[in-house]
């Protein structure tokens, strides 16, 4: 959600003239994220958010659009799209395909509290089980395939140490891969910035533009990573909470707690991987936003040795396999 296309302000008028959302009064760049350009939009109706897709295919983005409203008609509190006077949710703006979505109310949270992880664990199920019979043709495009073609893109910017632990977990994740793993529509990439509260209740879930369909548990460990994490240091208490509450949703499949472990350590590689991408080939744009590599990449060595858990402390009973 940087901001890599600049609009201004006729460009906006004339834009939203197509709809019946009312006249612009302000707008403004939204800084979070760092792959669409997101501005929020005050108009004479209340308040929007626009979005110019800066990488998503144009066949894809219907499949989005087409997700938003089927979750949205399932009470999840996501942005719904806002359809032009021609019916049209998507439209062209400076060159990018674009929609407006109304901007739901609340504000990201920095500190996650115990209650906070819970109310993840909840929507992540509720949004597990309202799609389990939708059929999402978009796949994960970041999948083990990426890690290993991201590793080489990257290895010569990398120090010896980092290569070696990058390429020992790729051999992990290489010979452990999960099957047979229950399949869904997942988010994959339901991080604080991404998640609305009024009054530590959950207001809206946003950025489905990761969306695939792929394994639910890849959903929970991506999530879990993010917001079972206080400053890069698992804390086992949050991580326990999210997943009692998703489980009182959707309970864990026996092969899936097996897996967890992996799962977590997989989510982690994928993400600092994608930062460090980031970091070594920054994307131009106007109030772009980097994330440090560093957080995931202390995220995924707790994960290998599972250092946040006693001896008399173990979830799923797992141990490590590091």
């Amino acid at each position: 959600m940087s901001v890599f296309t600049r609009i201004t302000r006729p460009q906006l008028d004339q834009f939203f003239s197509a709809y019946t959302l009312g006249e612009v009064i302000a707008f403004e760049g939204i800084t979070d994220g760092i792959d669409n350009t997101n501005y929020s939009v005050t108009t004479t109706q209340g308040g929007f958010v626009l979005t110019l897709f800066e990488s998503l295919a144009a066949d894809d983005l219907p499949h989005f659009v087409k997700l938003l409203s089927h979750l949205g008609k399932n009470n999840l509190p996501c942005p719904c799209p806002q359809n032009d006077r021609q019916a049209n949710a998507l439209r062209q703006l400076n060159g990018k395909p674009a929609a407006v979505f109304r901007r739901l109310p609340g504000i990201a949270t920095a500190s996650p509290s115990i209650l906070h992880c819970q109310e993840i664990g909840l929507q992540l199920a509720s949004l597990h089980r309202c799609t389990q019979d939708y059929v999402f043709p978009v796949k994960n495009s970041n999948d083990l395939n990426w890690c290993e073609m991201v590793s080489n893109k990257i290895g010569a910017h990398l120090s010896v140490t980092d290569r070696e632990l990058i390429n020992d977990e790729l051999v992990f994740q290489s010979e452990n891969s999960p099957v047979n793993l229950p399949l869904g529509v997942i988010h994959a990439d339901l991080f604080k910035d991404n998640v609305l509260f009024v009054d530590d209740r959950l207001s809206g879930l946003l950025d489905f533009y990761s969306a695939c369909t792929d394994t639910l548990l890849l959903d929970v460990a991506i999530a879990a990573n993010d917001w079972c994490c206080d400053n890069g240091i698992v804390n086992a208490e949050k991580l326990t909470a999210l997943l009692a509450v998703y489980e009182s949703l959707r309970p864990l499949e026996a092969l899936e707690k097996r897996h967890w472990s992996i799962m977590l350590r997989a989510a982690a590689l994928r993400f600092w991987l994608s930062r460090l991408e980031h970091q070594c080939y920054p994307r131009p744009g106007e109030l772009t936003q980097q994330k440090d590599p560093l957080t995931f990449r202390r995220i995924l060595l707790q994960h290998r040795q599972q250092t946040y858990l006693s001896s008399n402390e173990n979830i799923f009973n797992l141990r490590s396999t590091a």
